[in-house]
């Protein structure tokens, strides 16, 4: 048979690349490559490698460097600023009306269900698309700065009428991370099975949004894997709203101390504790955790501007922080993508005043959903484990899924990591089963000595009141 040998330009590299293993062996594939990449080839010519491997190899080291363009279009400003001048014109008055924000886990199976369809019909008109690559665009001008808070309130509520656009009795849910925090392992959380977010482990292969795609390939997740990755604690949201001005719980920080109060970099934390696209602002806003999680975020900055009204006796709205260390996203400049507000308009009251708001966290004894339990020994809600071996929590439900399921992980380049954030607290994949069993066994101890301390002063009483009646004799 006959040798064929089809050449393609730069521009479709990648997609020649990505169909080069499926190929028959028969036809060879010819493609324009840079300077670095010939030296490369070249560079093997006389080792004793097979070609095949010299190519695989250069062409790897090719892919990994390359980086699609994500640029917004002419179509895509024009309706983002649209959007903002909407918003100038009826600030108090949204088109879809006054919201009320529910944790995820809350929502009925109804309420759950025309969510993930409204997600899906965004993802399918291209709406997450657009959305995504203004994130991307906006990530390197907002991060380290008061800049960040403003316009994630901003990004979040406009996406939301994007989903009431589709179906107006919803609003975007919120991923409550802290109470999966709470947990012997967060990775154990049932909000990783096909009824919530689907997999965590590499890409989407369970759940409504499976398969899913972005700029660089399948949405995948990588969770409890990174070094520099920890979810929100209550502990810290306690920390953070004992601060009164905004400049203590936003960038940039006067050393490395004050990080612990900064919201931007435990949300890091969380961010990077999803993995995969999530940790990569350039494909982040393609995964349906990247709003519901960011709106966590954006729940927290309220609890916080609630206190600084109640307790601070500080108007939120007035409090964007002056420009410092020479950064340069100040009150008054313009947002990315929403050209015609400035920064400072994030602060304002108007949001949770007329757009949304949200409803109080889930508290002991009633967590107000079956997927959460009342732990007492700690007093709060938590998540539910979607382990069947050692659970802590006692959830029985059938699973249609195995712990783990089968999904690939590919590593990609990371262009706009969301640095700086928490350490691993070393709750890990590895770790999960161990964590899990760790919990069972000290429930089960502590359930042993209280048993035990009952039936002591179950005796003690029986001894005095032998004594008692003695005496009476």
């Amino acid at each position: 048979m006959g040798r064929t040998c089809q050449c393609f330009t730069w521009t479709l590299l990648l997609t020649v690349c990505i169909l080069i293993g499926k190929i028959s062996t028969q036809t060879d594939v010819c493609v324009r490559v840079p300077r670095k990449t010939t030296d490369c080839l070249l560079s093997h010519k006389y080792n004793p490698v097979p070609r095949d491997s010299v190519t695989a190899s250069c062409l790897q080291e090719l892919v990994w460097e390359y980086s699609a363009p994500q640029n917004l279009s002419d179509f895509d400003k024009d309706y983002f600023k649209r959007l903002s001048g909407q918003f100038l014109q009826r600030p108090s008055v949204p088109l879809s009306g006054f919201r009320q924000r529910h944790e995820y886990r809350q929502l009925s199976t109804l309420e759950r269900g025309k969510i993930h369809r409204a997600f899906q019909i965004l993802y399918d008109e291209g709406t997450i698309h657009r959305y995504g690559k203004l994130y991307g665009q906006a990530y390197s001008t907002i991060r380290h700065s008061p800049a960040f808070l403003s316009f994630n309130r901003v990004f979040l509520t406009f996406f939301e009428e994007e989903l009431r656009r589709v179906d107006d009795t919803i609003s975007l849910p919120y991923w409550d991370y802290t109470v999966d925090f709470q947990t012997d392992n967060p990775v154990n959380s049932l909000v990783w099975s096909d009824i919530f977010f689907g997999n965590g482990n590499g890409r989407l292969s369970i759940g409504d949004f499976r398969e899913w795609m972005s700029p660089k390939g399948p949405v995948q997740r990588r969770y409890g894997e990174s070094n520099y990755a920890q979810l929100m604690s209550r502990e810290t949201v306690a920390a953070i709203v004992s601060k009164c001005n905004s400049a203590d719980v936003t960038y940039p920080v006067k050393n490395e101390a004050d990080e612990a109060f900064v919201i931007e970099y435990h949300h890091n934390g969380a961010i990077n504790w999803v993995g995969g696209s999530l940790s990569d602002a350039t494909t982040a806003a393609y995964d349906p955790v990247f709003y519901m999680l960011s709106a966590c975020t954006d729940h927290i900055w309220e609890v916080y501007r609630h206190v600084q009204r109640a307790s601070c006796n500080k108007n939120p709205s007035m409090d964007y922080p002056a420009e410092s260390d020479g950064i340069s996203r100040g009150a008054f400049e313009r947002m990315i993508g929403f050209s015609d507000l400035a920064n400072a308009l994030g602060y304002s009251n108007y949001w949770t005043s007329y757009w949304y708001n949200y409803t109080l966290a889930s508290a002991c004894p009633d967590c107000k959903s079956e997927y959460l339990w009342c732990d007492r020994s700690i007093n709060r809600c938590v998540g539910h484990s979607r382990r069947t071996d050692y659970n802590v929590g006692g959830y029985s439900a059938p699973l249609n899924e195995p712990f783990e399921p089968v999904a690939d992980y590919v590593p990609h380049r990371v262009d706009l990591p969301a640095h700086p954030s928490p350490f691993n607290d070393g709750r890990t994949m590895a770790t999960a089963k161990r964590d899990a069993k760790l919990a069972v066994e000290k429930q089960i101890a502590a359930a042993a000595a209280a048993a035990a301390a009952a039936n002591a002063a179950g005796e003690r009483l029986m001894v005095l009141n032998a004594l008692s009646q003695s005496s009476s004799d």
